[in-house]
């Protein structure tokens, strides 16, 4: 029987709007600490990052990686004094909230005396780690640090196709019946995919942060930003459309600020497996030099 273990401390802790939500500490000695933030039904337990984690470790980097309101599907989540119960995990969160998550957890790591912040997000969360800091303007992050940063909008219009706009216009029904957040039943039939209508929206409605983040035919959210970036990218990613070179082109057009590092890994799939070994070698080197 295989398992892994992995030596650390589960954090339990108040989301700033009193949602109890959780995270895993592998602690560093150094003031440096990666927060990972996890994509569409993602969760803190992801064994590929806490092995990537050994790797932070030896470089004397902590790592925390947290479960925000959006992981897994669909999640039961109470309040932390447990009065109040809401339904949300992926299907049915409000992505503007995420704010309130990566703050607590940010304050969480500042306690426990870490300086130099580094946020780590995977697919959607690239998405919500930009819209945190575009929103914060937060000192105490020093670096944003994206792994297949694609853009969802792209990814559901592509799916989708000519009925794309036909499960836009469900939504945004339901929305002005105050249905927003329901289940949109239609889409489930034909794709399996669970998501309220507030939250397809989110991503599938170009004016809406969720989808302007890594807009990349405009990248106006990712220009705001001035501290240091890494993206890393694989090429056998399949949310990638176009060429990753073609990605990575916008977003150096795009960036603003003092660093910039791209990386593209070759035959690396969305989530890195078998690649965790070089993709945490990479954001080592990346941190020793912000």
């Amino acid at each position: 029987m295989r398992y892994y273990r992995f030596p650390g401390e589960l954090i339990i802790f108040e989301a700033k709007d009193g949602l109890k939500i959780a995270g895993f500490l592998m602690r560093g000695i150094s003031k440096d600490i990666v927060l990972f933030v996890h994509g569409m039904g993602g969760h803190f337990y992801k064994d590929g990052t806490l092995k990537g984690a050994y790797i932070l470790q030896n470089y004397e980097i902590g790592f925390f990686s947290m479960s925000t309101r959006g992981a897994e599907i669909v999640k039961s989540f109470r309040t932390i004094d447990g009065d109040e119960r809401y339904i949300y995990g992926t299907a049915f969160e409000k992505f503007e909230d995420c704010v309130r998550d990566i703050e607590a957890a940010i304050d969480i790591l500042e306690s426990l005396g870490y300086t130099r912040i580094h946020l780590l997000g995977h697919s959607t969360g690239c998405q919500k780690i930009l819209y945190y800091l575009h929103i914060s303007k937060d000192d105490r992050v020093k670096s944003l640090i994206f792994l297949s940063p694609a853009e969802d909008y792209e990814i559901w219009k592509d799916e989708l196709g000519e009925e794309f706009e036909k499960f836009v216009d469900i939504a945004k029904n339901m929305v002005a019946d105050g249905k927003g957040d329901k289940m949109i039943i239609p889409l489930y039939r034909k794709t399996g995919a669970i998501w309220s209508a507030q939250r397809f929206l989110s991503f599938a409605l170009k004016e809406n942060p969720e989808a302007m983040a890594f807009d990349y035919d405009s990248l106006n959210m990712f220009s705001s930003i001035r501290a240091p970036v890494c993206a890393i990218f694989g090429t056998a990613d399949p949310y990638f459309l176009k060429p990753i070179e073609y990605y990575a082109k916008r977003l150096r057009s795009a960036y603003k600020g003092n660093k910039l590092e791209i990386c593209i890994i070759e035959n690396a799939d969305h989530s890195f497996h078998g690649a965790e070994d070089k993709v945490f070698q990479k954001i080592v080197n990346f941190i020793k030099v912000v």
